[in-house]
């Protein structure tokens, strides 16, 4: 049997023993990188590369940013990681190394590459089956389960994230400039650079070493690390069905851990999610001394009177190689969330990590679309999207998320103290907003404010010049019928037509249109005197996807000044409106550009976004609204409410925290409601299959559903 040392000199020979003329870096710090450093002296290895430790010396090397890798001409770097590490360190240096042609390899020799465009194949996902993997537990007498992202996984996007969640309440809570999370990576990695498999507490000792911390700090800091954890872990709700499925057929059934929580710790936490272990049968690394790779599993046959073991995990060396090479008879490896995006249609997030609060987003989608290590057995590497619960949980939440950020953020830097939810879209919003106003400082005063282009394009008819904007605006329909539709004309009001073109016709009826517009006015005024907004206030309006026409035809009658704040803002190039203040968290100078994706099918999300009630068409005299008919059916507006609690119960998760100053990349969740599209996922629910979106101002009815 070779041992992992052994193992390690004889791949790097064969891979790199011939590269003598080339600068090589290697990434990584730990026991292994000691090993290549000190076995090929003969090579000219010029440093090492670990983002936590750049500018130190280590084994006589210096540890190199990567911009010193680029002056220092590297012709390649090697990454010496776990095989789940080595896509992640990747990301970190692609571009750079791609920019200055250093070729990057992992320690198998493969050459890294991104290519979001090349044919994306499953062939590794064929023979990870529920069903396979239950038929080899019925064969087996001993059941090994590995634990981190295979019964369990966090809601972030790499582990050590957790560490950054920690940071940030650290920074709240102490004025010291502590870097908590680079320490604590630090710490633990020179704990296993002794050779060591260190638990949790001696972690925080060399911490408090390391940061000269208190004895009350100490212990403070690895109650939150915990605690953390807690907030984070969720179960993989497939394999746990798996787990109990070897239970029920009378398996032995251990669990295998490499991890510095202490056997204790990580059984309170995974009883806190419903997963119990019998006594003697978790077996983790930092109680025994050794990992999987050089000794636990050799514990484990001590522990039982058969050969006959399967041990199921994510992690190939530790999983799969460790375990066969000490002779476990039967593994099954599955893939990691992170593994699955990675191999995925949607790889393409992993281009936008940088930000801890993006790859929490981008985590949160990944605990829960791609919770299932069995899913592209079946989809072929597609989303599945099964209920419409998780479709506004896992689509549309992150949309939301990233608009309330940006306009709070907004809202505080222009002094906005209060904001316009408009009706229908703000709906949500507004609801939203009550669940949060509580739990994030200076949060304005928000209302949801009934307005419709119907009513708010009538009540600002002042002049010619609005007269011929609002009979721009899209119709289908004749002249005739938008003096009915549009201008509330009676038919006693409408004229007979002669030679002449349609905007002439229009102003024959002036007197009558602008005395429709004055009796509107009138009405909604009333409305408004029961807003708590004083006159001059600037106050903040709420608008989706719009160009402006809402905005401007309040401007013209309300007695404070409006400043959008949309989500999007599609330039209209019209005089007409180009005065009117407007902020947007998207901003598109067309409705055909295509940077943003969502922006192929908006409609989607103005359905998902409207309120429950339907349209309003007018304010009678007293100021009261007045609503078009309703076109939805009562099974539409259940499914409306379902994904209403969805998108809320995403906002309101504890450890969203909307105080973090760091700005969501925008491109997260475009790409994300991206996913919602036929080559990307398939679609079970029938939701936009029967609802059309029916727009009563412009007489159009809209397909929702991608055709």
């Amino acid at each position: 049997m070779v041992d992992e040392k052994q193992y390690v000199i004889e791949t790097f020979r064969t891979h790199f023993g011939s590269f003598k003329d080339k600068r090589i870096v290697i990434y990584g710090i730990g026991p292994n990188t000691q090993i290549i450093v000190e076995s090929f002296t003969e090579l000219n290895i010029i440093g090492l590369m670990d983002e936590a430790r750049a500018g130190e010396f280590l084994l006589g090397k210096p540890i190199l940013t990567p911009e010193e890798v680029v002056e220092r001409r590297a012709d390649l770097i090697v990454i010496v990681a776990r095989s789940n590490n080595v896509r992640i360190i990747y990301r970190r240096i692609s571009t750079l190394c791609s920019q200055h042609a250093i070729r990057v390899y992992d320690l198998l020799g493969s050459l890294l590459q991104t290519n979001h465009n090349s044919t994306k194949t499953f062939d590794s996902y064929r023979d990870v089956s529920e069903a396979g993997l239950k038929a080899k537990i019925e064969r087996a007498d001993v059941v090994s389960f590995d634990v981190f992202d295979t019964l369990v996984m966090r809601r972030t996007l790499y582990p050590q994230d957790i560490f950054y969640v920690m940071e940030e309440k650290i920074i709240r809570s102490t004025t010291e400039p502590y870097a908590f999370a680079k320490s604590r990576i630090i710490a633990e990695r020179e704990l296993c650079a002794e050779d060591r498999n260190p638990k949790l507490n001696e972690i925080y000792d060399r911490l408090q070493q390391k940061l000269g911390l208190s004895e009350a700090m100490k212990r403070d800091w690895l109650e939150l690390e915990i605690k953390t954890e807690s907030e984070y872990l969720i179960r993989r709700e497939n394999m746990c069905g798996v787990y109990q499925f070897a239970l029920s057929l009378g398996k032995e059934v251990y669990f295998v851990s490499d991890m510095y929580l202490p056997e204790a710790t990580l059984r309170t936490l995974l009883k806190g999610l419903g997963i119990y272990v019998k006594p003697g049968h978790l077996l983790v690394s930092c109680e025994y001394g050794v990992s999987k790779g050089n000794g636990l599993f050799e514990i484990l046959h001590a522990k039982v009177n058969s050969n006959k073991i399967i041990h199921i995990g994510d992690n190939y060396e530790a999983d799969e190689r460790a375990a066969r090479l000490h002779k476990i008879a039967e593994t099954f490896h599955l893939q990691s969330a992170l593994k699955m995006l990675e191999d995925s249609y949607a790889s393409e997030l992993l281009e936008h990590t940088n930000k801890l609060i993006d790859r929490l987003v981008i985590g949160e989608f990944i605990a829960r679309e791609l919770n299932d290590p069995f899913l592209f057995n079946e989809t072929e590497g597609k989303f599945r999207i099964a209920r419409n619960y998780d479709m506004a949980f896992s689509y549309f939440a992150p949309l939301v998320y990233c608009f309330l950020r940006w306009m709070l953020r907004t809202a505080n830097e222009m002094q906005l103290n209060h904001i316009l939810y408009s009706a229908r879209d703000g709906y949500l919003l507004e609801e939203i907003s009550r669940l949060l106003r509580g739990r994030i400082p200076h949060f304005p005063t928000t209302h949801y404010f009934y307005t419709s282009r119907a009513t708010a394009v009538l009540a600002g008819l002042q002049n010619d010049e609005d007269i011929k904007f609002a009979s721009g605006l899209a119709y289908s329909g004749s002249t005739r019928d938008m003096l009915k539709d549009r201008f509330c004309l009676t038919e006693g009001d409408i004229q007979e037509r002669g030679e002449e073109s349609d905007m002439d016709y229009l102003l024959r009826h002036r007197e009558a249109i602008l005395e429709q517009g004055r009796q509107a006015r009138k009405k909604y005024k009333r409305y408004l005197d029961k807003l708590p907004v004083k006159p001059g206030e600037r106050v903040g309006f709420f608008d989706f996807v719009s160009s402006g026409t809402c905005q401007k035809a309040l401007s013209n009658f309300v007695d404070f000044e409006l400043i959008g704040l949309y989500f999007s803002h599609v330039r209209s190039g019209s005089g007409y409106k180009s005065q009117i203040p407007i902020k947007a968290m998207y901003t598109v100078h067309n409705v055909y550009e295509k940077q943003w994706k969502f922006m192929d099918n908006y409609f989607l999300m103005e359905n998902v976004l409207t309120s429950s009630e339907a349209t309003l068409s007018a304010f009678d005299e007293d100021g009261q609204p007045i609503f078009s008919s309703e076109h939805r059916t009562k099974r539409q507006l259940h499914h409306l409410q379902v994904m209403h609690q969805a998108i809320k119960d995403y906002m309101g998760q504890a450890n969203w925290d909307f105080t973090l100053e760091q700005e969501i990349d925008l491109a997260i969740p475009d790409l994300i409601f991206q996913l919602l599209k036929g080559q990307y996922s398939h679609m079970q629910s029938d939701y936009f299959d029967s609802e059309k979106l029916v727009d009563e101002f412009s007489n159009r009815t809209f397909e929702l559903r991608e055709q």
